[in-house]
């Protein structure tokens, strides 16, 4: 009997157990992943990822630079994540809506349109930052958020989306309200949330050339230094749009074959050329259609008084407002940077900052040419601060390469002294061995020691190692 009982209470606790750690689902994996990322589980555990591991809901991933990871949802859904990005995944089933809240950084992703077993009319998925939430109804979008601006910039590729701000008060249990009230975008189309705004921007065609660029970038390729350019004009030197727009169809191929932009009317947002200049309305702000956006700022550059309508793509062209590089990303023209933070500065020859230009979403018969565009003084502490900035951000990425690599080969190198003992000596539980000396002319040795200690079945091993702190700026 009391056999009986025992195995009874063994098995009712097995069945707990595996009831407790059935709570926690997998609902993604790791499809891809290049470059160094970490998750951070319920039980507050961090994990470097690598392909082939499994996410469960409430995981926290967080990418490093130049660093891409690819998830596939249990909906065959997917979603890249971009580098120095941080989400969280906090709610994903097959019968309801789930919910992403990106932190800060971008995403990609494609999410299906039949898989799920839902209602059709709504949402199949819910990205969210701090201060917007979309809904998705089997789409393929870019996502978004800058935690220090304050933006969320969203651009369909595909499908369709519904995009608002959240307020406070807002409801978090039925986001789905508070998309239905938001702004409907269609492919080709741009929307940013900001702070200063009751409402996201109406939405409006993005510039072909950055549309197409951004399109093609799906696992968020970095340009190289020869391609951060300005991109020439779509509208050739001496021709409108007007003109271009009366070519007969061979003529329009011949355009398709040289600019490998499709013509037709993606991202068309209105049906005339007067609604299509933008305008403001109340909390109604809509920038004209043909803007640049610099995607991890929300920065919009809106098309000037010097741009011509071309009727071949629906939107305003100009020459002096800059252009994408073959990333998608925005660049400034000559003359001008772009700060990390969006900020838009004039420079001198010499590449000094003189100002910094203040950019306003007007029509664009109000808006001046970038030349002409109004500019405010920065002081000289700004000014250092920004070029410490850019000269932090320029390192960063080599610093931390080599850095990652050297602790790589330290990790390596020790773990291959443990496990091919030198000296031929058994290490005993409890026993303490000195396995790397450090050497005798060491530069640190004033340096506070670390000691690390290795328990499992094999014994305790204990290893001394110099604890070297390296500032490279600002952390991710």
């Amino acid at each position: 009997m009391q056999k009986i009982l025992a195995t009874l209470v063994i098995f009712f606790l097995s069945a707990l157990a595996f009831s407790n750690q059935g709570s926690q689902k997998n609902v993604a994996i790791v499809k891809t992943l290049r470059g160094k990322a970490f998750s951070l589980n319920t039980k507050g555990e961090k994990v470097m990822l690598k392909k082939g591991d499994w996410l469960t809901e409430g995981s926290i991933i967080k990418t490093m630079s130049k660093t891409l990871v690819k998830l596939n949802f249990i909906d065959k859904s997917t979603m890249n994540i971009g580098p120095k990005s941080e989400l969280k995944i906090e709610k994903f089933s097959k019968k309801e809506a789930g919910v992403i809240n990106v932190l800060t950084g971008k995403i990609r992703s494609q999410v299906t349109k039949d898989y799920l077993e839902m209602n059709k009319e709504k949402s199949k998925l819910f990205v969210k930052s701090r201060n917007a939430v979309m809904g998705v109804r089997g789409t393929d979008f870019l996502f978004s958020a800058n935690k220090k601006t304050g933006t969320t910039t969203t651009v369909l590729f595909e499908g369709s989306i519904v995009f608002n701000k959240l307020h406070q008060g807002d409801s978090l249990s039925d986001l789905e309200s508070v998309v239905n009230k938001g702004r409907r975008i269609r492919p080709g189309q741009v929307s940013v949330a900001m702070r200063s705004l009751d409402k996201p921007t109406v939405p409006s065609k993005l510039s072909t050339k950055q549309f197409n660029l951004l399109n093609k970038n799906k696992d968020f390729r970095e340009s190289g230094e020869k391609n951060k350019r300005a991109m020439k004009s779509i509208v050739p030197p001496g021709l409108n749009g007007a003109a271009v727009s009366s070519s007969d169809d061979k003529l329009k191929s011949e355009i398709e074959k040289i600019t490998n932009i499709k013509v037709n009317d993606i991202g068309k947002t209105s049906d005339s050329v007067e609604t299509s200049k933008g305008y403001i309305q109340g909390d109604d702000i809509k920038p004209a259609d043909g803007v640049y956006v610099h995607v991890e700022s929300g920065t919009i550059i809106s098309p000037g008084i010097d741009s011509s309508f071309d009727d071949n793509t629906n939107e305003w062209v100009s020459t002096t407002n800059g252009g994408a590089n073959n990333s998608g990303e925005y660049i400034p023209p000559e003359g001008y940077k772009l700060t990390n933070d969006g900020q838009l500065l004039k420079v001198d020859s010499s590449g000094q900052i003189v100002a910094e230009v203040v950019l306003d979403i007007k029509p664009v018969d109000e808006t001046p040419a970038l030349n002409d565009a109004p500019t405010v003084n920065i002081s000289k502490d700004v000014i250092n601060a920004i070029s410490n900035d850019d000269a932090n951000e320029s390192n960063l990425n080599s610093i931390k390469d080599e850095l990652d690599k050297s602790i790589d080969e330290v990790i390596q190198e020790e773990e291959k002294i443990l496990d091919n003992s030198p000296s031929g000596v058994n290490v005993d539980a409890g026993e303490t061995v000195t396995v790397i000396p450090r050497p005798s002319d060491c530069s640190t040795c004033d340096q506070p020691e670390t000691i690390f200690t290795n328990n499992n079945n094999r014994g305790a091993t204990t290893r001394k190692s110099t604890l070297i702190k390296l500032k490279v700026g600002r952390g991710e």
